[in-house]
């Protein structure tokens, strides 16, 4: 009998060995298991939202439309009072040359080298501004005068007539390199610099018809060619699920280089033994000169990456500030032989507007 007690409890010792067993080689196969569920899990949508470790290359396609602002266009004046004497000084309402809104392009081609997080890149910028106007004579007797000579340079008679037909042309080359950091998921920063060429010039036309049918033609001509360097930073700041930032870029450039500024004018009027094509004007100035450059734009954007390439676009409002570079050079009257005194009237050339972004990286 006691014998087979001591048989049970080893036979019932044998099976709970047999199941402490089982439990101990069960223990790794369960955390296999639960190390393999793991690395299934997929990364968040936002997980890498600028695809910052692929090497791609990119291009960019730019619409601009813009509209210069200059100072310092005055080219007529309507008087809107009788004048008290003889002489009298300006009294009245400035006509002045204005621009209208004009479409531009940019473009872009680059390459973005990963992980290093650089990027290089060329640019090309291309605008052209246009402006024409006109006025006349005032009723009431009252008249108009030329803030230019007039065609008639002995004459007390009012104009009949002034027209005015501007135009400016910008060509920006720019070869840059741009170092980009993430602080966080949803911020990317983009430091960038490198070297521009700029061929800027602007045309201004201006058209005198005086009562006794004497007419003159004015041009005012400047253009300045430069090398130049630039320095900026951009932002791209994720705002939300449905692919919506906030981008910004702005950019300090400096350009030194030669400038060149003509004004010429020429009369029909005819007496005393002067040819039709009297030349009222005719000034020559050149210089090299620097010229400061300040870019800034500001706009959402939506922007999205797929299995293969990532593509953007950006509408937003772009400014653009020239210094030392819009002047126009008067002179005062006086005898064949005496001075000859240069007014110089000068201010900024802003050229600002909508700029339209596509961007593809591939």
């Amino acid at each position: 009998m006691i014998q087979n007690i001591f048989l049970r409890i080893s036979s019932h010792h044998r099976e709970l060995m047999n199941i402490i067993s089982l439990l101990l080689l069960s223990l790794p196969f369960s955390k296999l298991i639960s190390f393999n569920e793991k690395t299934e899990v997929h990364p968040s949508y936002d997980a890498d939202l600028f695809r910052k470790d692929k090497k791609v290359f990119f291009v960019n396609g730019e619409f601009l439309y813009w509209i210069v602002s200059e100072g310092g266009l005055d080219y007529a004046i309507k008087m809107k009072k009788a004048p008290w004497g003889a002489l009298t000084q300006a009294s009245g309402h400035y006509k002045r040359a204005t621009f209208d809104w004009d479409p531009g392009v940019r473009l872009n081609v680059g390459y973005f080298n990963a992980p290093h997080y650089w990027d290089l890149y060329l640019q090309y910028t291309y605008f052209k501004g246009c402006g024409k106007s006109s006025t006349h004579v005032p009723e009431s007797g009252l008249s108009l005068n030329g803030t230019w000579p007039q065609p008639d340079p002995t004459s007390a008679l009012s104009l009949q007539k002034a027209e005015s037909q501007i135009d400016l042309w910008l060509n920006l080359l720019e070869l840059l390199v741009s170092r980009r950091f993430h602080p966080n998921p949803h911020l990317r920063v983009k430091m960038f610099g490198g070297f521009n060429m700029l061929w800027i010039r602007q045309s201004w036309e201006v058209d005198y018809r005086d009562f006794n049918d004497n007419t003159s033609h004015l041009r005012n001509y400047w253009r300045y060619t430069a090398p130049g360097i630039k320095l900026g930073m951009s932002l791209d700041w994720f705002l939300g699920r449905a692919g919506i930032y906030l981008t910004s870029k702005s950019s300090l450039s400096c350009f030194s280089g030669y400038y060149l500024n003509v004004s010429r004018e020429n009369s029909t009027y005819s007496q005393n033994g002067y040819q039709p094509g009297l030349p009222l004007k005719d000034s020559h100035y050149q210089d090299v000169r620097l010229v400061p450059q300040f870019q800034t734009m500001l706009g959402p954007s939506w922007q999205w990456s797929f299995a293969r390439y990532r593509t953007e676009i950006f509408l937003g409002y772009e400014l653009n500030l020239w210094a030392n570079i819009n002047e126009l050079y008067r002179s005062s009257e006086g005898s064949t032989f005496s001075s000859k005194q240069t007014y110089i009237n000068s201010g900024v050339v802003g050229i600002q507007g909508i700029t339209l972004r596509v961007n593809l990286d591939f």
